[in-house]
């Protein structure tokens, strides 16, 4: 079940909570304290063996790497090379090795990320693995000092961190120390010189360069916004040395396909202050908010066949996800298709759940609760507006994040959907607008 002792007696209680009895295949377990300790012990012993395997496989790919020979799971997923599992080094792929070298070439040539990669694709060179290339793949090609003929081994260590703001657990790559560094001679072959990838690693970094990739502004509504034309995300975008304001779609005039979307530009601060006025008409009136937790139930009390056919995609759609991690993870799966295939996936992912909550039944609310709860609420929603009347830009964000909002935008017109909690002091009853369109 689990090599995590902790783990292990979550999953009993929970179970035991259920009114169910955990049965184990190979053992039996009584039901007493002698038994839980039993049980505790397996576990705990399950957890230092785990930790023993990690560190007799870590051990032997530091001899590997030592021996000349490249760790498991390191050799391949690097375009440029072909990886021989009998020797543990690389040989260069010569055709993939021409399109490196132009990359380098170009960019140090004063060419942009953006540019070679539109160039690429308009000219149907593939990236690695038959996909499509994108600004950050191209800028962590130039990044990437294995071109040279250099290969590092323990670069790089995965930790496990607490997100506050996720409030889960997340996978974290940090540098090591160079003194734990193990190079590899003569495990791969050099495709460019060192010269050339430090005057490109110099133009990177070059902090001129860094500051033009800065917002000059802040948009409260990135991360938020999706374009109306083809539901592609918009970011924020300055004219005319900054003196006008606008999002725009990524797909318009940034993305490196010359599918071109045609949604035109939207004016920030027209779209900010009618998104900021409307959650505040909305969240005036206690009345309002329960009529549309009473409308969304009646239009919605019984799950229909296209929920369970978005239900199946979406499954699908998390299984690729977890496929993905787990070839990432095992390093057989490169960056730079892992970036462009997640963004493919989380924006259609995107797109099913808020289209399952469309469809999925809604639980109507209690007249009792409407009853108990109407003074209250008006009284909690009348400060919410005066703290949006008031608010900043960070203030305004947080109230973004509080109703977890979604726009969906054009020049004419603006999509809210959001979700409104209405929580009882004594914590039993809970309501939400699933889908609050102002």
């Amino acid at each position: 079940m689990s090599r995590n002792q902790n783990h292990i007696s979550v999953l009993f209680d929970e179970v035991e909570q259920a009114g169910a009895q955990l049965e184990f295949v190979t053992e039996r377990f009584e039901d007493t304290a002698i038994g839980r300790f039993i049980l505790a012990a397996r576990a705990f012993i399950a957890e230092v063996e785990r930790e023993k395997i990690a560190e007799r496989t870590m051990r032997g790919k530091e001899e590997r790497a030592r021996n000349g020979q490249l760790p498991q799971a390191t050799g391949t997923g690097i375009y440029g090379y072909r990886y021989d599992t009998a020797s543990g080094k690389r040989h260069v792929d010569h055709a993939q090795a021409e399109v490196v070298r132009r990359i380098f070439a170009d960019f140090v040539a004063n060419g942009t990320c953006h540019g070679i990669a539109k160039r690429l694709n308009t000219e149907g060179t593939t990236a690695f693995e038959g996909g499509r290339w994108f600004a950050p793949t191209v800028r962590r090609v130039l990044l990437n000092e294995t071109y040279t003929g250099r290969s590092i081994y323990r670069r790089t260590i995965a930790k496990k961190v607490r997100d506050p703001l996720r409030g889960r657990w997340v996978r974290r790559v940090e540098e090591r120390d160079e003194s734990e560094w193990i190079e590899i001679e003569g495990a791969t072959p050099p495709i460019i010189s060192r010269e050339l990838f430090e005057r490109a690693r110099i133009r990177l970094e070059d902090p001129e360069r860094q500051r033009r990739r800065e917002p000059t502004r802040v948009y409260s509504l990135r991360g938020r916004l999706r374009c109306a034309e083809c539901g592609g995300p918009m970011t924020g975008h300055a004219v005319n040395r900054a003196r006008y304001h606008y999002y725009r779609c990524i797909n318009g005039t940034s993305g490196p396909t010359d599918s071109k979307c045609a949604s035109r530009y939207v004016r920030q601060e027209r779209l900010e202050a009618a998104v900021k006025g409307a959650l505040s008409d909305l969240l005036a009136s206690p009345e309002r908010v329960l009529d549309e937790a009473r409308r969304a139930a009646a239009e919605a009390s019984a799950p229909s066949g296209d929920l369970a056919a978005v239900l199946a995609e979406l499954e699908d759609v998390e299984r690729r996800q977890r496929r993905l991690a787990q070839l990432y993870t095992r390093g057989e799966l490169p960056e730079s298709v892992l970036a462009a295939e997640s963004q493919s996936l989380a924006d259609r992912r995107w797109a099913l759940e808020a289209r399952q909550r469309e469809l999925s039944p809604r639980t109507p609310v209690d007249d009792r609760y409407v009853s108990t709860n109407s003074a209250r609420l008006e009284h909690v929603l009348a400060h919410m507006r005066a703290y949006i009347d008031r608010s900043d830009d960070e203030g305004f964000q947080l109230l973004l994040r509080a109703v977890d909002a979604q726009i969906i935008a054009s020049p004419e017109r603006a999509e809210i959907c959001g979700s409104v909690p209405i929580i009882d002091q004594a914590g039993e009853l809970f309501a939400t607008i699933e889908r609050t369109s102002a």
